[in-house]
C-alpha cells in the first residue's frame, strides 16, 4: 500500500480572467488533456507514456498531473493570467524522468502563466513555453458503463487506497438486458442492476460457492459489499469508480472497450 503525503509548494501566482474574451465559466468542471508542449517554437518532448493533465472543478480548486505525483490547489482566473493560492504536491518516488517532468510543469503552473480557451482547446503559455490541451471529453471519451469489461484496480477502505491487488483478478460485466455477470476474484456469479441517476441498485445476486482465502478471498468481500450497497457510480474516461458507505468503501475500475476482447 502506498500513502500518499502533501507536501506544501507555497504557489503564489499574480496575475489578472482569459484571453479572448472567454470567464472562468470556460475551464470550471473541466479537465484537460496534453496535445502538444513547445519551447521556443520547438516541440518538447514527453516522457514515454506520459502526458499533462490538468483538473478545474466548480469549487474553485485544480488539479495538475505529469506522469507522476499530482498537485493540488486553488485557482482564479484573473485577466489573461492563472492565479494558483498555495497547493500541495502527493510524494511518490518515480524515475528520475518522471519526477523532472513533475518538478518542470508544477514550476511552470506556478510561473503566472497566461490561459486561453476557444472551445475545447485551451492553451497556456509562459516565457517560451506553450502548453497546448484539449477536453478531456473530446480528447478521451466515457467508455460506456454496459458493455465494457471492468477490471478492479483498486479496493478503497476508509477513504484509502488500501488493498493492492497482487494477482487475484475481479471483473464486472453490465449488459444490455438490465443483467450483470461478475468473477470476484474466486468465485463467479450474476445479478440484476437498475442505473438509477448517480446510484446502481443490484438485485437477485448470486454466485458458486468456492471458499476464498487470503487476497482473494478480501477481494471478493470487497466486490460483494459494494455490490450489495447499492454505490454511487462515476466514469471518467476509461475509468470507472464505485462508492458506497459516503465513499469511504468501494471500488476503481478499469474499461476495456467491448471492441477489443478477445475470445
Amino acid at each position: 500500500m502506498i500513502r500518499l503525503s502533501l507536501v506544501a509548494l507555497g504557489l503564489a501566482l499574480a496575475g489578472c480572467g482569459l484571453l479572448g474574451g472567454g470567464s472562468a465559466s470556460s475551464v470550471e468542471g473541466r479537465t484537460f488533456l496534453s496535445t502538444g508542449v513547445t519551447v521556443a517554437g520547438a516541440p518538447m518532448v514527453l516522457v514515454a507514456g506520459t502526458q499533462i493533465r490538468l483538473s478545474f472543478t466548480k469549487d474553485g480548486s485544480i488539479g495538475a498531473q505529469a506522469g507522476c505525483n499530482s498537485f493540488g490547489g486553488t485557482y482564479r482566473l484573473d485577466g489573461a493570467v492563472l492565479r494558483i493560492d498555495g497547493g500541495g504536491m502527493t510524494e511518490m518516488g518515480c524515475d528520475p524522468d518522471r519526477m523532472a517532468q513533475d518538478d518542470w510543469l508544477f514550476g511552470f503552473l506556478g510561473g503566472a502563466p497566461t490561459i486561453s480557451v476557444a472551445g475545447n482547446e485551451l492553451i497556456l503559455r509562459s516565457g517560451d513555453t506553450v502548453i497546448t490541451l484539449l477536453d478531456r471529453e473530446i480528447a478521451e471519451p466515457d467508455l460506456p458503463l454496459v458493455g465494457t469489461l471492468w477490471t478492479v484496480t483498486t479496493v478503497f477502505v476508509a477513504s484509502d487506497a488500501g488493498m493492492g491487488m497482487s494477482d487475484v483478478t475481479a471483473t464486472l460485466v453490465f449488459n444490455t438486458t438490465g443483467q450483470i455477470t461478475f468473477n470476484t476474484g474466486c468465485n463467479q456469479g450474476g445479478g440484476r442492476y437498475v442505473v438509477d441517476g448517480a446510484l446502481i441498485h443490484f438485485s437477485d445476486l448470486a454466485m458458486t460457492k468456492r471458499a476464498c482465502e487470503g487476497d482473494a478471498g478480501q477481494l471478493e468481500a470487497a466486490v460483494m459489499a459494494t455490490l450489495n450497497g447499492d454505490p454511487v457510480w462515476s466514469l471518467d474516461a476509461n475509468s470507472l469508480t464505485l462508492h458506497v458507505a459516503n465513499g469511504e468503501r468501494g471500488l476503481g475500475l478499469i474499461g476495456t472497450p467491448a471492441g477489443t476482447l478477445s475470445g
